[in-house]
């Protein structure tokens, strides 16, 4: 079909060409076709529009508003296959709202518009314009690659954009796969004439949509809160009449467990329920409540029942809530955790009774029918009651208990008066037993450190009100106690405890206190002294009598004490004080011999405040390094050859200047700081044979260094050394680690493990004043020991002992047995040297080839040896 403009062109170009009587014949019979055909179509736009408006007043819902677009174009034109597409321009979609098509199928869901780049339907939507899609202008866009084939190939294909605010919120289109079925410029304008009195319609119909869906869904989130508030309100008041459960103390147990069942089968399906407690002893549950619609020996099911796969125990030892259906509980039974479930049950749902933390019990759901299958839902809200419940058992229990001891009360106050008389008198020798317990040690009975302390401020006291008042503190401590425990076990140590405690009251006297600190330390307070030489005469008598023999378990038992002694003072303020210094007395009495006794003067405090401050001083040296070696050379005896030093440490103070060892090494292992020494020591010796061995060529020569004991304790001591010789480059043969006997007595199994390790590592390792200590054979074939060290002691008196003679040659000869070295110290003339070796002993170092030097003085010294 033509256009109009067309026709009135062609009309118009006719008209020189016909003659003119024919002219005005012909030329009104084509124009009253024309205007005939145009006032059709007009009519036909109107009747549209007609439509479209009385659509957009009746439709209200857009699924009924799309069929009737398509009714009322296809009134218009031929239009079997037909699309409605929606544009959002925010999201960049398409959706096919609505498709009828004979030969594709519809598009469904939302789809990404870049998909569709490309398309028709993407040409109308960039272009704002109407499209008419002939076969020669597709094939013209193909060619041009404007455009890809998209479902089945047409012959027309109108498309018009819908749009709203000059934005593009969609199309229509009418499509035809018939030749006979052709569309034109008229139908465009037809169609794009339409669209826009479809888009209002449209827009106002889905902004009623929206509204309504808005609408639905505000309607069923206030519908679902009025169920949940409905469901709280309900859960709330099913708590509240629990808790109000426990507070009747008229009703029994069994009808409180009833009661709860009730409110709980408000909340949730619960025909087959029970409570169960369980006993942890026995490793039993115990069902206060049970009922169960299979059930048919009830008193059988309330027995106790052992735990023995069950579901429940599932419960009690994960301490959680257990939701289990059929097929999960068939599962856990092939896995070996549960037993076989009965063939008819549905679903379980068990939850623990936890109180404060203490398991007590289990309560649980089960169903035997399909149409009653607990969820998670039921599981969170069960859970949430069991809260509860368990608090409300355990008030309900705690206030049955009050009730019957109540009432048992009552019934022995009417039946027997005197009975509850002899109750008074029972607490109170209780409460007597009681406060003598808190008073007094355990084991011996005497009274305690607080008791003592009380007793012993109690005199202090009463030594500053009165001139003539005196009064003394004896601190004990036992000797070798700690043998006694080793060797015959803590049972023998208690009874020797106990033996002392008696004997000790046996000696003072009668208004005297004795009292056990703890462990094996005692203290007496002797009052009301005539004069000191009573606090004498009792410490004497304590030290005699320990010196005896005790036979405890048929084995004699020997032991000792030492005693510190402090006199009563005006300076004393308080007891701790003063106890402190019988122990300072006590420490000094030890240190002079043991089995003794000794008074505390203002000079033992003095030595204590210098060792303080020597430890301070020692604390601060080590992190200062003030601490360095000195060399003393090991030489071969037959020709005096130089085989290497043993580094002996030495404090050079920037406070005290040079400290001799034998004032700083004693205190230093009593605190372990010995080991820190001693690791600075290592490191540092290593450092300055390494530049020996750089500086002079002297490769063969080694250092020996000294290990506290307790080093050995150490299971990094290999790793320390290790990472030393690796900072300082020396090589491990390089080093030699030297030991006392002590070492091997504790922690052998480390002491061996640390010792192999070295070995392995190649450093050698010496046994330091071999003979002096313990001198066991077993551990010299136990641990892996190079070298024995001959103590000086032996050596320094050799020529005036025989003894000594035949130790050291005892000592060479198990040496060389055993494949050792043997070094003899503190040679201090030629005659040693000489009987040394004679006697086979291979290495020396002393005074006499020269004693312990500097850094400096040892590098003289080796140069001198080199060029001898």
């Amino acid at each position: 079909m033509e256009s109009d403009n067309q026709k009135a062109n062609t009309l118009k170009g006719q008209k020189k060409h016909i003659p003119t009587n024919e002219v005005s014949v012909a030329e009104l019979t084509e124009e009253i076709d024309f205007l005939a055909q145009k006032n059709t179509d007009l009519q036909a736009r109107y009747t549209a529009l007609f439509k479209l408006n009385q659509l957009s007043q009746e439709c209200n819902e857009l699924d009924s508003f799309y069929p009737q677009v398509h009714k009322t174009i296809a009134s218009l034109m031929t239009a079997e296959n037909f699309f409605i597409v929606l544009y959002d321009q925010t999201f960049e979609t398409l959706e096919f709202v609505y498709f009828i098509d004979e030969k594709d199928e519809k598009p469904s869901g939302i789809i990404d518009y870049q998909d569709y780049e490309g398309s028709f339907t993407n040409l109308v939507i960039e272009s704002k314009q109407p499209l008419l899609l002939t076969p020669e202008l597709e094939k013209q866009l193909f060619d041009n690659y404007k455009i890809k084939q998209f479902g089945a190939r047409g012959t027309d294909w109108l498309g018009v954009p819908l749009l709203q605010n000059g934005l593009v919120i969609g199309i229509i289109t009418i499509q035809s796969y018939d030749e006979k079925i052709r569309y034109n410029e008229n139908d465009l304008n037809l169609l794009t004439f339409a669209a826009q009195h479809i888009v209002g319609a449209m827009v106002r119909l889905q902004d009623q949509q929206r509204l309504k869906n808005a609408v639905n869904a505000r309607t069923k989130e206030l519908m679902a809160q009025i169920r949940e508030r409905e469901k709280s309100e309900l859960l709330q008041e099913s708590l509240y009449r629990i808790s109000e459960l426990t507070m009747d103390v008229e009703l029994d147990i069994d009808t409180f467990y009833s009661k709860v069942h009730n409110i709980i089968g408000q909340l949730i399906n619960a025909k087959n329920f029970f409570i169960a407690k369980y006993e942890q002893v026995s490793n039993t549950l115990n069902f206060s409540y049970y009922v169960d619609e299979h059930s048919s020996d009830l008193v059988t099911d309330l027995q106790p029942k052992n735990l023995s796969n069950l579901y429940s125990e599932l419960v009690l030892r994960r301490r959680e809530t257990v939701l289990l259906s059929y097929q999960e509980m068939m599962s856990l039974h092939l896995e070996g955790e549960t037993r076989k479930p009965q063939d008819d049950i549905h679903s379980w749902l068990g939850v623990p009774l936890i109180y404060s933390g203490q398991l007590l019990g289990v309560m649980v759901l089960q169903s035997y029918h399909y149409k009653t299958t607990y969820n998670q839902q039921d599981a969170e809200l069960l859970n949430f009651v069991s809260n509860h419940v368990s608090a409300a058992i355990k008030r309900r229990e705690l206030a049955d208990f009050e009730r019957r001891s109540h009432e048992l009360l009552e019934q022995q106050v009417k039946l027997r008066t005197l009975a509850l008389e002899d109750e008074i008198t029972h607490r109170k020798q209780a409460e007597k037993l009681l406060q003598h317990t808190a008073a007094h040690d355990s084991l011996t009975g005497l009274p305690n450190r607080t008791v003592f302390l009380d007793l012993l401020n109690h005199a202090i006291a009463c030594d500053k009100r009165k001139d003539d008042f005196s009064f003394a503190v004896l601190f004990l401590d036992l000797d070798r106690f700690k043998v006694v425990n080793d060797s015959l076990g803590h049972h023998a140590g208690d009874v020797l405890l106990k033996i002392i405690a008696r004997e000790l009251l046996s000696i003072v006297r009668n208004k005297d206190t004795v009292a056990r600190l703890g462990g094996d330390e005692f203290v007496i307070l002797i009052e009301d002294l005539a004069s000191n030489d009573e606090a004498f005469e009792v410490a004497q008598r304590i030290t005699e009598f320990l010196e005896q023999p005790f036979t405890i378990d048929n084995q004699l038992v020997y032991t000792g004490t030492s005693i510190g002694i402090s006199f009563s003072n005006q300076r004393y303020d308080d007891a701790n004080t003063m106890l402190r210094d019988a122990d300072t007395a006590m420490y000094h009495a030890k240190d002079n011999g043991r089995g003794r006794y000794e008074v505390f003067d203002d000079s033992m405090h003095q030595k204590v405040q210098n060792a303080l401050s020597l430890e301070a001083d020692i604390r601060e040296a080590i992190g200062w390094q003030e601490f360095i070696p000195y060399f003393q050379p090991i030489l071969k005896l037959d020709n005096q050859e130089l085989r290497g030093f043993e580094a002996l440490a030495r404090w050079k103070s920037t406070k005290r200047g040079f400290v001799y060892p034998n004032d700083f090494i004693p205190l230093a292992e009593d605190t372990g700081l010995i080991q820190e020494i001693d690791m600075q020591i290592i490191e540092k010796s290593c450092q300055q044979l390494k530049i020996w061995q750089n500086e002079l060529g002297c490769d063969d020569l080694y250092i020996s260094c000294n290990l506290f004991s307790k080093q050995f304790f150490s299971t990094t001591l290999p790793q320390d050394i290790e990472k030393i010789l690796t900072d300082t480059g020396l090589a491990p043969h390089n080093l030699r680690v030297e030991l006392t006997e002590r070492a091997l007595l504790e922690n052998a199994d480390i002491v061996l493990t640390n010792m192999q390790a070295l070995k392995k590592m190649g450093v050698k390792i010496l046994l330091d004043d071999f003979g002096t200590g313990y001198s066991s054979l077993g551990y010299l074939h136990r641990f892996p020991i190079d070298v024995l060290k001959i103590d000086r002691s032996f050596i320094s008196n050799v020529h005036e002992h025989d003894n000594h003679r035949a130790i050291i040659r005892t000592i060479v000869d198990l040496a060389n047995n055993l494949q050792m070295s043997t070094v003899g110290e503190g040679i201090e003339n030629l005659a040693d040297a000489e009987l040394l070796q004679q006697m086979d002993c291979v290495y020396g170092q002393g005074y006499y080839f020269a004693k312990p030097m500097s850094s400096q003085d040892t590098t003289d010294y080796i140069i001198e040896q080199i060029n001898k």
